[in-house]
């Protein structure tokens, strides 16, 4: 599904950016343009990186806090 018409971005391409490393929507828009243009998908853009961050790590039940932390920015040990 088309995300952004703007740049047509596809909800597929989100979920590849957020794999490679992506957390944000401006991080989004810096990879591939997706909610620089008109701005209206970016509501729409934050529920899709949040969907694929949040089946990233339930994908990953052995490492969620590990992961968790690293989200968050605190200190991993260990």
């Amino acid at each position: 599904m088309i995300i952004c018409l703007c740049q047509v971005v596809s909800d597929r391409q989100v979920r590849a950016l957020v794999a490679a490393g992506a957390r944000t929507v401006t991080e989004v828009g810096r990879l591939c343009g997706a909610g620089t243009g008109c701005g209206g998908c970016r509501k729409q853009l934050a529920r899709c990186i949040e969907q694929a961050r949040s089946k990233s790590l339930d994908a990953q039940p052995a490492c969620r806090a590990c992961c968790e932390r690293q989200l968050h920015g605190a200190e991993v040990t260990g």
